[in-house]
């Protein structure tokens, strides 16, 4: 499943270029340094957010292309197993989608990307996480300073929704405990 390049299409091509470019020329900041870094966790804000998106088939007026971002396939297999491990967590987690423990333990494990709903499923949530992250940290960012800001309030955002109930005390205890 994860053994081949990856391309992003339409107005996700165009977020996932704007998400790895340079917005800081002094310093050459970038918000992600590669594709593959958007790839391994789009699909994990897609949806921890509840974010799916279709496929979108944006053209370039001016070559009346398609918008064409890839993932080289080399990068890809260097990566499968993280890849791997997300699509089986979002498999196992998505109730919505299967609502059978079994089943999904099957999806995740037994046949993890033999079905063709099962990888357009995962895709979608890839192409929502690519939306967040785009609406999250480009949008309305003008300046150095606006993309440092959008991140900040990202991160603190995500703290906030995803990780307020985790106490420091109890992260110790876990520690600590046999």
């Amino acid at each position: 499943m994860f053994g081949k390049q990856y391309r992003f299409k339409g107005i996700h091509a165009l977020r996932v270029d704007q998400l790895t470019s340079v917005f800081d020329a002094a310093s050459k900041a970038k918000l992600f340094e590669r594709n593959i870094d958007v790839y391994i966790n789009a699909p994990l804000i897609g949806f921890l957010y509840g974010r799916r998106a279709e496929i979108d088939n944006t053209k370039n007026p001016e070559t009346n292309q398609i918008y064409d971002e890839s993932v080289m396939g080399d990068k890809v297999i260097e990566f499968q197993e993280e890849l791997m491990f997300n699509f089986r967590l979002i498999m196992l987690l998505d109730k919505l989608y299967e609502p059978d423990d079994d089943k999904r333990i099957d999806n995740a494990f037994r046949y993890p990307g033999e079905n063709p709903e099962d990888v357009e499923r995962f895709d979608s949530y890839v192409r929502g996480g690519v939306d967040v992250l785009y609406e999250k940290l480009i949008e309305g960012a003008v300046n150095s300073e606006d993309y440092i800001n959008n991140l900040f309030e990202f991160i603190e955002e995500f703290q906030e929704r995803f990780n307020s109930e985790i106490l420091d005390n109890d992260v110790l205890q876990f520690c600590i405990s046999e």
